[in-house]
C-alpha cells in the first residue's frame, strides 16, 4: 500500500470518525433537551432577576429540576441565540416540559398578574383584593403570617405568577419595602407608625409633611394624637376579625370611646403598631416634616384640609368645615 493510499484511508477514517462524533453529539444534546420529569409532574414557581446571566438561568433551571443538563442547554441557547432573549420574571414551569418549550416559554416572557396594590390599605384589604386574582392564594394564611409587619407591605403595582402563594406575595412585598423606604426596622419602627397615621389622614401630598410635623410635636409635647383613624382601626380589627363577614374598612367615625390600645384619643403616645401601610410620600413626610405654627387639623367635607394654632381655632373650623 502506497503512502498516497494510506493518508486516503487515514482521512477517510478520520472524516467517518468526525461524522460519527457530531452524529453521537447531536443525538445525545437532543435526548438531553427531552423532558426532565413525567406528565404528572408539578409545576413550580421558577424566577429570573433583571440582569441575570443564561448561565446562572440554565444552573438554577438544572438545580430546580427542569432540564436534564447543563451543557446541552448551553448548546442549544447558543446555538439558537436564545441565550441573549431570556426575559426576567416569574414563571409557572412543569418538569414534563423539553427544555425548547421551557426556554421558549423564558424567552416569550412570564405571564404574569398585574396587581396594584393602593397606599394606606391594611393587611386585610391587600388580602382580599390579591385572593381575587390569585387562585392559590390563601387569605387568612396572609393575614396570620403578617400580623408582625403591618406597614412594611409596600403598596405598588405588582406581577405576581398565577401560582403564588401567600408566602411568595409577602416576600415581594417585604423586599420591596426594604427596597423601597430606606427605613430600617426595628429601629425606626416609630417613624413608620407615624408614616402609617399619614398616610390616612393626609388628603393632599401638600399636606403630609405639615401633618407629620404636627403628629411629632405632639408626641415630643405629651399631647394625644387625637387621630380618627387609630379609632378606624381599632373598630376595623374589633370587628372584621378573619373577614368571616363583608367588612367596609376605613367608614367615619361617630364614636372615639372605643376601647383600645389603637385609641389616640384615649391613649397618648403611638399606637402599637402601624395601622396601614403607607405609601413612599408619606414615609418621606416623616423623614422630612414641616415644622409649622399649627397644632390642629382637619380634613373639610370639602377636601381640603384646615389647619389651626389654637384649640378654640380648631373648634370654628369643626363648626364650619365638618358640621352641615
Amino acid at each position: 500500500m502506497t503512502g498516497k493510499n494510506l493518508s486516503l484511508i487515514l482521512a477517510l477514517f478520520l472524516g467517518f470518525c468526525a461524522a460519527a462524533s457530531i452524529t453521537f453529539s447531536y443525538f445525545w444534546i437532543f435526548s438531553q433537551l427531552s423532558p426532565a420529569g413525567s406528565s404528572g409532574s408539578p409545576s413550580v414557581t421558577f424566577n429570573i432577576a433583571p440582569n441575570q446571566p443564561a448561565l446562572t438561568t440554565v444552573s438554577s433551571l438544572h438545580t430546580t429540576g427542569l432540564i436534564r443538563s447543563i451543557l446541552a442547554a448551553r448548546v442549544y441557547l447558543k446555538f439558537t441565540g436564545l441565550d441573549s432573549r431570556l426575559r426576567p420574571g416569574s414563571y409557572s414551569l412543569s418538569p414534563a416540559l423539553s427544555a425548547k418549550e421551557i426556554f421558549a416559554a423564558l424567552a416569550t416572557g412570564p405571564q404574569d398578574v398585574k396587581i396594584t396594590l393602593p397606599e394606606g390599605w391594611r393587611r386585610e384589604q391587600i388580602a382580599l383584593r390579591v385572593s381575587s386574582d390569585l387562585p392559590n392564594f390563601d387569605t387568612l394564611e396572609f393575614v396570620y403570617q403578617t400580623a408582625s409587619i403591618e406597614g412594611q407591605l409596600f403598596p405598588d403595582t405588582y406581577r405576581f405568577s398565577p401560582t403564588s402563594q401567600a408566602s411568595d406575595v409577602i416576600r415581594i412585598m417585604t423586599e420591596n419595602f426594604r427596597r423601597k423606604s430606606g427605613l430600617s426596622i426595628p429601629s425606626q419602627q416609630d417613624l413608620l407608625i407615624i408614616a402609617s397615621l399619614v398616610e390616612r389622614e393626609a388628603k393632599l401630598a401638600v399636606d403630609r409633611p405639615i401633618i407629620a410635623g404636627i403628629i411629632q410635636k405632639r408626641l415630643k409635647n405629651n399631647w394625644p394624637l387625637q387621630i380618627d383613624a387609630t379609632v378606624q382601626y381599632a373598630r376595623d380589627s374589633a370587628n372584621c376579625q378573619l373577614l368571616t363577614v363583608n367588612c367596609q374598612f376605613w367608614q367615619p367615625v361617630f364614636d372615639t370611646k372605643l376601647s383600645s390600645v389603637f385609641n389616640t384619643y384615649q391613649n397618648v403616645g403611638l399606637p402599637p403598631h402601624p395601622i396601614a401601610n403607607p405609601g413612599l410620600a408619606s414615609i418621606q413626610a416623616v423623614l422630612a416634616p414641616v415644622d409649622s405654627p399649627y397644632w390642629y387639623y382637619l380634613a373639610g367635607t370639602d377636601g381640603v384640609t384646615y389647619y389651626a394654632k389654637t384649640l378654640t381655632e380648631h373648634n370654628i373650623n369643626v363648626d364650619k368645615y365638618l358640621k352641615p
